[in-house]
């Protein structure tokens, strides 16, 4: 099985929270590294300064989060950005933007997921409205807050 991890879910991964437990049984379960998109750095990045600005984490977790986050970086599978997963987004965009408000950085994540997904693969998300729309076009869907 091979799990592809938008941001929203692989925070998770890494900062305990609801849902963090399911996933790192997933991750074991699988027996692989995820996939991700690069923008995921980014956002894993923006995720974590916010929540500090919030005070939800303090310095010193904030610091060790982001180490165990780099340290393990490097052996996921990073899918570059590009104009195939930018004119997919826009494609999907076009699809779900209107009714179902897919969102930019979202669109991004699943353009990505579904020029590369084959039978076996899922998508990981913690979101339910992108979980909602990858499921409109046929994927699998992990959410690790939907029971």
């Amino acid at each position: 099985m091979n799990l592809f991890f938008d941001s929203s879910a692989l925070v998770k991964l890494f900062h305990r929270e609801i849902g963090t437990e399911r996933l790192q049984q997933l991750l074991l379960d699988a027996g692989t590294s995820p996939h991700v998109s690069e923008l995921a750095r980014l956002e894993f990045y923006t995720t974590l300064y916010r929540r500090r600005r919030e005070k939800s984490i303090g310095h010193r977790g904030l610091v060790a989060i982001l180490e165990e986050f780099e340290a393990e970086w490097a052996s996921y599978s990073v899918e570059p950005l590009g104009t195939l997963v930018t004119q997919e987004a826009v494609g999907l965009l076009k699809e779900f933007g209107e009714e179902h408000g897919l969102r930019t950085l979202d669109a991004l994540h699943l353009a990505t997921f579904v020029l590369l997904a084959e039978d076996d693969w899922v998508f990981v998300v913690a979101d339910s409205r992108l979980a909602e729309i990858a499921r409109k076009r046929g994927f699998q869907v992990f959410n690790p807050l939907e029971s």
